[in-house]
């Protein structure tokens, strides 16, 4: 429990994950303090570090380690660096967040779960999306039987067709088991769980659409068995532009989540006629208006909080009061087992001349 001093906080890994989404929030939290960051790119180490004001920078964590007496250590690097990273992390006595996927196998997943509990770390994994309000309030909808009995998801998670990092052959995106899907998939698998339990991939069918040799797919079809009903991923790289959307299936009605705008709609209220069906159309699009409106509204005032804000903000919680975090190892684990099932079950169409 350090609830007696301000949390020293390292940042590894200096790309725009931990510049957008880790940094900013971290720097406006109380009694918190980033006192370095690291990155093997030592010039981008000192850019972050002069952009927010952090004092120190390093190339290396062993010595950001050696050097900084740190409580804390966010680690925003690929996720083939996660399990080295973290075990060294917590036997410097830190506790460690780790970015989605937790590890690029379940062996090594156990190699950091194995390490927390020696070293008595917290570990959390950045399953962000979770904490999203219109997701948070999605599963509590659902939780509440709002919708009725749950008889499915479907989840999309899309790129853009000209997204610089998708084009570029040397990235490590494809160099990931299951390559590209590799880090699309943990979005959609994360949230699937958080629904439907435990996971068991049924179906998977791949395609390519694109021209680039290195890719061996480019749409993904995955369908899942869970304990609490179906679920549909749906993963492109082929859209005009990124989007991610939720859509959650009840006997009494549905919920349709926009992940990228944070708005939530309810349908499929009323009977079939056309006047319940034009009700319905009226219904979304008032809730359409005023949920843009009570999110733009909210972000304008700063009262819209990230996901990654919120469980950031869970987590330095639980290191304070000593509590279970936010998302555990072993449900980071599970999401690395679930990519590993349809890795292997991939299967691919002819694809596109």
């Amino acid at each position: 429990m350090r609830a007696s001093k301000s949390l020293r906080v390292g940042i590894v890994g200096c790309g725009p994950v931990a510049q957008r989404w880790h940094i900013p929030p971290l720097l406006k939290m109380k009694d918190v303090r980033i006192a370095a960051v690291c990155d093997m790119n030592e010039n981008l180490a000192k850019r972050t570090a002069e952009g927010f004001r952090i004092n120190s920078y390093y190339a290396d964590l062993s010595e950001m380690l050696e050097r900084e007496n740190l409580d804390m250590v966010d680690i925003c690097t690929s996720p083939k660096t996660h399990a080295v990273l973290s075990i060294m992390a917590m036997e410097a006595d830190c506790d460690v967040l780790v970015e989605k996927p937790l590890a690029v196998s379940t062996k090594e997943a156990d190699e950091i779960i194995k390490a927390s509990e020696e070293n008595e770390a917290k570990l959390c994994v950045a399953h962000n999306k979770l904490f999203q309000p219109m997701v948070m309030r999605a599963r509590s909808m659902t939780n509440a039987g709002i919708i009725g009995d749950l008889t499915g998801i479907d989840i999309v998670d899309a790129w853009p067709k000209d997204s610089a990092d998708f084009m570029n052959k040397d990235h490590w995106y494809h160099k990931l088991p299951g390559g590209v899907f590799g880090e699309i998939l943990p979005h959609p698998i994360y949230l699937a769980m958080s629904f439907l339990g435990k996971l068991e991939p049924v179906a998977v069918y791949g395609t390519k659409l694109s021209s680039y040799e290195w890719i061996v797919a480019d749409e993904l079809r995955v369908i899942l068995e869970g304990e609490k009903g179906t679920g549909m991923i749906t993963a492109s790289c082929n859209w005009p532009k990124g989007g991610a959307t939720l859509d959650v299936f009840g006997t009494r009605r549905n919920l349709h989540v926009d992940l990228h705008s944070g708005v939530l709609t309810k349908f499929g209220v009323g009977g079939e006629s056309r006047p319940w069906r034009a009700l319905d159309n009226l219904s979304q699009g008032y809730q359409l208006f005023a949920c843009t409106t009570y999110a733009g509204l909210n972000t304008l005032l700063g009262r819209q909080h990230s996901g990654h804000h919120t469980l950031i903000e869970k987590f330095i919680e639980s290191i304070r009061n000593d509590t279970e975090p936010p998302v555990t190892g072993e449900e980071g684990k599970e999401v690395v087992r679930v990519l590993e099932r349809i890795a292997g079950q991939m299967t691919f169409g002819p694809g596109r001349d």
